[in-house]
């Protein structure tokens, strides 16, 4: 085990700078660079740097399907015939990085980080498909402001949804059982856009967060990854 581990340190070292190179977009493919992104990925820093009078329109929609189970991830960029382009990203299995890890038969370097990366999909929407959507997001008020103080854990369901439309910023942020994601009327349609072979895992009414962290776990049960965002004026709140 010892000597796998170091060897995972060494294959991640390799594989950590190419992936941190990419576009910031891209920068949570791959597990290790995850690591370091992902935060900055859902706060969506590098829609907010870039949008600018003339930039590009462009939404990132983030569903929390509770970290360990499974996160879907919108990239969704408007063009100006009407249409829109989408990049979808799914990770499911977060809370079970270490099964059977030992016993993995591998062939190529990347085949390692394979059990954890990002399943992907691509589409164009249409312009009725585009219409629809961005209507359903202003019916959500989707594009803000969102409730101060908003905190979302790690082990909740929640959506966040960071937007740069004609030069002007927008975040917002939904939290269940906060508010029941009573004012999300833009998910059945978007989960039906979304091709990728994983079943959407849906909301359920669970435990307050906090009860489900247990602190007494035994160590090699013990998870390392709880965390927890905090929603600001008009985004999330540095970490």
């Amino acid at each position: 085990m010892r000597a796998f581990l170091v060897a995972f340190a060494v294959l991640s070292a390799i594989w950590l700078a190419p992936a941190t190179a990419q576009r910031p977009d891209r920068n949570v493919d791959l597990p290790v660079a995850r690591s370091f992104h992902w935060f900055d990925f859902v706060a969506a820093n590098d829609i907010r740097a870039a949008c600018v009078a003339g930039g590009r329109n462009h939404l990132r929609l983030v569903y929390n399907g509770l970290w360990e189970e499974q996160v879907r991830a919108y990239d969704i960029f408007l063009q100006p015939d009407g249409t829109a382009g989408m990049n979808i990203g799914v990770l499911e299995g977060q809370g079970n990085v270490t099964t059977g890890i030992t016993n993995m038969l591998i062939s190529n370097p990347k085949d390692i980080f394979a059990p954890w990366s990002m399943k992907g999909g691509q589409r164009i929407l249409t312009v009725d498909e585009t219409r629809e959507l961005v209507g359903l997001l202003e019916a959500s008020r989707a594009f803000g402001p969102p409730r101060d103080g908003m905190r979302l854990p790690d082990n909740d369901f929640w959506w966040t949804v960071a937007s740069c439309r004609n030069g002007v910023w927008g975040f917002q942020a939904y939290h269940y059982p906060t508010d029941g994601f009573a004012n999300v009327k833009f998910s059945a349609r978007l989960f039906s856009l979304d091709k990728v072979p994983v079943p959407v895992n849906p909301p359920r009414q669970l435990e307050p967060a906090e009860l489900r962290r247990d602190m007494n776990a035994p160590l090699q049960r013990a998870r390392t990854d709880r965390w927890m965002l905090v929603v600001g004026k008009d985004g999330l709140r540095a970490r």
